[in-house]
């Protein structure tokens, strides 16, 4: 079966094939996908599909495909990859990543997700964001005409679902931010363009309609802070941090949400019912997943494990409690924006760096067990010209056999040492320059630079924490812990 992954790119409405098998899950389709994007920033994406009713619902990727009811012919599904956790643009340790945060950002502009209305976004934040995507897809600016044409366009496109009206020298001051961009990057023009919308107020927010117990239609805002409950017809706002959600369950199509007060003491349960079934159980997800991602220090296992079954598992479920027969998880989520960021430098930083090259004692270890083996061979043929000894063939073979079993202990024992080199050298190096060591503390985050690097910074660059004061350390008393493992590799042989 093929499966078609449309990219948040509103221009090309580019498009992969991916030829998949329904029974597998859907963390295989993302990861070929990403694979070929060359993106390994792979937690902020997921993969979306249009429900019964049209409602755009997240694929669950730690289920199987055909366990979801995806609207599509017998031999295509159609998919689209969309960024599912934004993160500020600082973050984002990829060109790829980048962009696509790029694309889905000014198509969620383009369609009113991200709200440009006067009092989210004022004229000189909305004049950045239009010179950045000028740059970004025009280049420099120029003297000419046209040049206020494209930015016409560019506004239109993007406040097109908003009603508000601009200052009569609005193009002028799109015109001024442009010529301050002049010379930037492609890249760095997206970063200037993702930075200005990552201070909008519903950056990094998923937008679900809902209908409350007294029949009123809502907007549920579900973002990193907490929820944001909008009537639509009055346009009256209510903000429910995460702090005051005791729990969050789902019944068929409603969503029950119990707060608490300020003594942790239950207070009010409140119920929304939504258009379906599967929205209920998306808002769900999403209120579940947004809190364990952005507000957690680790993803909960009450979490992760947490599933349901169909009717066939839960008959065979009575007689094998451990069969997978049936299972759908509730939850795909595997790691916070902290972890996640921490996995991808990891393997950026080890993806730069060359591996270390093999002990030249190792080689010659082998050498030696290929010499043994060769003597061996001389004594074998010597007792078939009349010479007796097949007693030193034996020996011979023995001890290449053992010398054989020892070399692959010890290469075992080798790459067992080199990771042990790499996680060490990555967590005393330097978050920012990636080169020096680290000797300096950040007070009172407790995140680690090196001596230069902390003269240049006001802020934790990975926390963005006000730095109060800062703590001189010496992590390199001793012995290195590369010559520690090669004197370790020595006692070996």
């Amino acid at each position: 079966m093929w499966c078609y992954i449309s990219l948040p790119n509103q221009r090309d409405q580019q498009c992969i094939e991916i030829e998949i098998d329904t029974k597998q899950t859907g963390r295989v389709i993302l990861d070929k996908v990403l694979e070929k994007l060359g993106v390994v920033e792979v937690d902020y994406f997921g993969l979306q599909y249009k429900g019964s009713k049209k409602e755009a619902l997240w694929l669950n990727l730690r289920n199987r495909i055909c366990d979801h009811e995806i609207n599509g012919s017998t031999h295509v599904y159609r998919l689209s990859l969309r960024v599912k956790f934004f993160v500020p643009p600082y973050q984002i340790q990829q060109e790829t990543t980048k962009e696509l945060f790029y694309n889905q950002a000014k198509d969620m502009m383009a369609k009113g997700l991200l709200s440009l209305d006067a009092k989210d976004c004022d004229e000189n934040r909305l004049a950045k964001i239009v010179a950045g995507i000028c740059q970004a897809e025009y280049g420099d600016q120029t003297c000419n005409m046209h040049q206020n044409t494209l930015y016409l366009d560019i506004l239109q496109d993007l406040i097109r679902s908003t009603e508000r009206e601009l200052s009569p020298d609005f193009v002028d001051q799109i015109s001024t931010e442009h010529s301050v961009l002049k010379g930037k990057s492609r890249s760095s023009s997206f970063y200037q363009a993702l930075k200005e919308v990552s201070e909008l107020p519903t950056y990094g927010c998923e937008l679900h309609q809902a209908t409350t117990s007294t029949g009123t239609d809502v907007t549920f805002v579900v973002g990193p802070e907490g929820i944001v409950i909008q009537e639509n017809r009055t346009g009256a706002v209510r903000s429910i941090p995460y702090a005051q959600i005791r729990l969050a369950t789902h019944s068929e199509k409603s969503v029950n949400i119990t707060l608490i007060d300020d003594f942790g003491e239950a207070k009010t349960e409140e119920w929304f019912k939504l258009r379906s079934r599967k929205s209920a159980v998306a808002l769900y997800r999403c209120i579940t997943e947004m809190h364990s991602f952005y507000r957690c220090d680790t993803v909960g296992t009450n979490v992760q494990s947490q599933y349901c079954r169909d009717f066939k598992g839960t008959f065979v479920s009575i007689f094998n409690e451990n069969s997978e027969l049936g299972k759908r998880y509730i939850f795909d989520i595997q790691r916070t924006r902290q972890e996640a960021y921490d996995l991808v430098r990891r393997k950026l930083y080890a993806k730069a760096n060359s591996p270390l090259s093999s002990p030249s004692h190792f080689s010659q270890g082998s050498n030696s067990c290929t010499s043994l083996k060769e003597d061996s061979d001389d004594d074998h043929d010597d007792h078939v010209n009349g010479n007796n000894h097949s007693c030193v063939d034996i020996c011979g073979e023995m001890i290449a056999e053992q010398l054989l079993r020892h070399n692959k202990n010890y290469d075992r024992e080798v790459k067992k040492l080199k990771r042990r080199i790499e996680h060490l050298e990555d967590s005393l190096t330097c978050c920012i320059c990636m080169d020096k060591q680290v000797c300096v503390v950040l007070c009172p985050c407790g995140h680690m630079t090196c001596d230069e690097c902390s003269n240049l910074i006001e802020q934790c660059p990975q926390c963005r924490t006000e730095v109060e004061r800062f703590q001189k350390v010496f992590p390199n008393a001793g012995i290195s812990s590369r010559e520690k493992v090669c004197k370790e590799s020595e006692k070996m042989v």
